[in-house]
């Protein structure tokens, strides 16, 4: 939810910190963010009983978008560039906004179990 935050204010503040951490060469940086996240939400997953799905789900996305953008970095920048040709405004602001709906959703997901 921070990180959506986050987006949306660079946006706000026409920084582009998505541009920024999808640049081809801070590809470093983007896996740390991803692995810190897939950490965390294995921890929730594995030490929450019962299985909190939703968290887990969140947790597969991460793992499969780290798994591509490993085994195919081409396939992936070219998909972000085709979606940010369209109008990366757009794209950041609702990049920011699902990542804050997927926050809730975690947040909410004791209640929803």
């Amino acid at each position: 939810m921070i990180y959506g935050f986050l987006f949306l204010f660079s946006y706000a503040k026409d920084i582009g910190f998505l541009r920024y951490m999808y640049e081809r060469k801070n590809i470093n940086q983007l896996l740390t963010v991803e692995l810190i996240f897939i950490i965390l939400a294995s921890l929730i997953v594995y030490t929450n009983q019962p299985l909190n799905w939703i968290v887990a789900l969140v947790m597969i996305f991460h793992v499969f978008g780290v798994v591509w953008l490993v085994a195919f970095p081409d396939s992936f920048y070219s998909m972000y560039e085709e979606s940010m040709s369209i109008d990366p405004g757009t794209m950041e602001s609702m990049s920011g906004w699902i990542l804050i709906a997927f926050g809730v959703f975690v947040y909410l997901s004791r209640i929803i179990i």
